[in-house]
């Protein structure tokens, strides 16, 4: 979902020092609301901003009974001019699904009536281009408009200390409606959900402003209790907090901000309704031709020492994306969009999904096509034995030996175990040359044991 909560990001992070559209005249009682309309008239002559902000937010997606938890954070800076209308953000996104970890980088730009996104991921730009009126820059509605006019603001007794300067601090809470106009870039995170509804959504919002200068210092928003968003089809998405801490540093210092050539030479990226496990986030980088895209998300399994993930396209649904573990490969190679193969240390492992009503099944249909491809290279299975399988046939192995070009045994485990609701399983071909074993072996099938469920450290190794 990396594109996908850059805008979501993008919108919140931009919630008070772009919004702060409503204007008046200041009054001479120190008020949250005359605090504000002097941060209003001051943000109207500001022409450059910088800061950093941090979000976390805890969720659960829901689909025919199955649920998936999933964290997700954001450390980033970023500046924007106002004139031309140009953000800028870089930083780091980390996701629990999977272990996702990577660098992101994005422009927005105002260009008459729309709105032009770049967005840099695993080393590869695309761009998307929006309504102004659908997904403005600065596109949240007069929050603090809304705040004063309807559930009102608080000034805290007494000021704070930020840093070395003095702060106002004013409290609010938003209302479900109000998030709802306020958020509407929210549905392009959830795309493929469902539309999303933040009636029930209750947050706090904490605008700090530097007393001297009577600009914003910070904001923070906050949902403090799990709220249910988004209900269609079965599929349910649920937030169990939220927090968004928006700092700004600087005014009025830079001059302008270059978008470079390659983000503004990539391709446009047209936006495909996606449904699976993986693919929210993931569709904003690879389409089913971009082998370099997939390639590009491949990376060390933070959890392991001698595995890498990787992603393919599945097959059975549009656009969905998996991931599954493999041999990790410093110089590896996605050898095409349908499959995962990585390769090292004596061991191949090769993943594919398949449709099927039960581990026998698809370990059958598996055994059949790997039998086709070895075909195609001359070669054939010497043998091969019955699956076993247990969990109530939904997982299960199938042992299998062949003798390659080169004349040497190699014994090869295929493997089937159930996703998604039943009707399709994730299929693993493990080949072993023991010819290529080497000092790591040892380690990375335990790994391996470890990631799939199994005991092949024993076959191989037995003290």
């Amino acid at each position: 979902m990396r594109k996908k909560l850059c805008w979501l990001l993008t919108n919140v992070m931009l919630l008070s020092a772009i919004m702060l559209g409503g204007c008046g005249a200041k009054t001479e009682k120190l008020t949250a609301e005359g605090i504000l309309e002097q941060v209003n008239t001051n943000m109207e002559k500001v022409s450059s901003v910088s800061g950093d902000m941090a979000m976390d937010m805890d969720m659960k997606i829901s689909q025919s009974g199955l649920g998936m938890n999933l964290t997700a954070g954001l450390d980033c800076t970023l500046e924007m001019t106002m004139e031309p209308e140009v953000l800028h953000m870089s930083g780091k996104l980390d996701i629990s699904l999977l272990g996702l970890s990577m660098d992101i980088e994005t422009y927005s730009v105002a260009e008459g009536d729309k709105t032009i996104t770049y967005t840099k991921a695993n080393n590869a730009w695309t761009q998307t281009e929006e309504a102004a009126g659908d997904s403005e820059i600065g596109g949240m509605g007069d929050l603090f408009d809304s705040l004063s006019s309807e559930t009102g603001l608080t000034l805290q007794e007494g000021t704070e200390k930020l840093g070395d300067k003095e702060v106002y601090v004013l409290t609010a809470e938003t209302s479900g409606s109000e998030i709802d106009s306020l958020m509407g870039e929210m549905d392009s995170l959830t795309e493929g959900v469902g539309d999303v509804d933040f009636s029930a959504i209750k947050a706090n919002v904490t605008l700090r402003v530097y007393k001297d200068e009577m600009l914003p210092a910070s904001v923070t928003v906050e949902v403090p209790e799990g709220v249910k968003v988004s209900e269609s089809d079965g599929t349910s998405l649920e937030i169990n907090s939220m927090s968004i801490v928006m700092n700004y540093t600087e005014f009025d210092t830079i001059e302008s901000i270059q978008i470079p050539e390659e983000a503004l030479n990539s391709q446009a990226d047209v936006p495909a309704e996606t449904t699976g496990e993986t693919d929210t986030g993931l569709k904003a980088v690879v389409n089913e031709d971009d082998l370099a895209g997939l390639q590009g998300l491949y990376a060390k399994a933070p959890e392991y020492e001698h595995m890498g993930i990787g992603y393919y396209f599945d097959g059975l649904e549009e656009d969905t994306i998996r991931d599954g573990y493999v041999p990790y490969e410093e110089a590896f190679v996605q050898r095409d969009t349908g499959s995962l193969t990585g390769v090292n240390h004596g061991i191949s492992i090769r993943l594919t999904m398949m449709r099927a009503n039960s581990a026998s099944e698809a370990l059958n249909g598996l055994l059949q096509d790997y039998t086709a491809r070895l075909e195609t290279k001359g070669l054939s299975v010497l043998d091969s034995d019955e699956p076993s399988t247990y969990d109530d046939d939904t997982a299960g192995l199938l042992p299998a030996i062949y003798i390659d070009a080169e004349g040497k045994q190699i014994f090869t485990v295929l493997y089937a175990d159930i996703r998604d609701d039943g009707s399709v399983y994730m299929c693993a071909e493990m080949e072993f040359d023991e010819s290529g074993f080497d000092d790591t072996t040892e380690a990375l099938l335990a790994e391996i044991d470890d990631a799939y469920g199994m005991d092949l450290s024993r076959v191989f190794f037995e003290e």
